[in-house]
């Protein structure tokens, strides 16, 4: 069991959130929409990856990997970030957060579940209250940049919409995870503006305009070797 200490931003404020967890997921192919799921599958095939036979895909994550540090260090340099909304669920109640389920993409052409285990999983230590966002929740917008030579390039934008809705994925979990107290889950992500980018630092963001606020994370990534 790891414990994370969380800030819970709800409309009336802030508070402190410990959230104690023992299992880890990605959920991999997730999108909402079937092609553009495929076309997330096109990204890879590219690199060597063989395709799933069925989606989504979970994918276990050692609880270890996972940190709110603001750098993280990955063996070469074809590594990169995806911005992904996180599920937190403890006690009955469901939390919204934000990650990078940041890949080897070498090694993600040999293995899909080998890659989530070789990098970090950064995330924010803010969360919301998924009551507080779920009567606007496709309207929720995920935005990341990579540093690539110097310059900042935005490399993802788009809504959650594009991504199965949090209870699609928790029924899809639970056939498999019967018991998902103390999880925390990574969403899937949104599709590439440009291919993958291998920059020295990601940043991303979960905006939601309605309630005018946005979870960030900003993380640099050192090459070790």
């Amino acid at each position: 069991m790891k414990t994370m200490n969380f800030t819970l931003v709800t409309k009336e404020g802030r508070k402190e959130l410990r959230v104690d967890f023992d299992k880890v997921l990605a959920i991999g192919f997730a999108g909402r929409d079937q092609v553009k799921a495929m076309e997330h599958i096109h990204e890879l095939e590219k690199l060597g990856v063989k395709a799933p036979e069925s989606i989504p895909v979970l994918y276990p994550v050692a609880d270890l990997l996972v940190t709110d540090e603001d750098y993280i260090q990955v063996l070469g340099d074809k590594s990169s970030g995806e911005a992904e909304f996180l599920i937190v669920l403890q006690g009955g109640k469901i939390y919204i957060g934000l990650g990078s389920d940041h890949t080897d993409r070498d090694l993600e052409s040999v293995s899909i579940a080998k890659s989530k285990q070789i990098c970090a999983k950064p995330l924010s230590n803010e969360v919301w209250l998924y009551d507080e966002v779920k009567d606007h929740w496709d309207d929720l917008k995920l935005v990341s940049w990579q540093v690539h030579n110097k310059k900042e390039v935005k490399y993802q934008e788009g809504k959650v919409s594009e991504i199965l809705r949090v209870e699609k994925i928790i029924e899809e979990v639970s056939k498999t995870y019967p018991d998902m107290d103390n999880m925390i889950m990574f969403s899937g992500t949104v599709p590439l503006l440009d291919g993958f980018v291998y920059g020295d630092s990601f940043r991303c963001e979960l905006q939601d305009e309605v309630l005018q606020r946005k979870i960030a994370h900003e993380y640099k990534v050192e090459v070790l070797g």
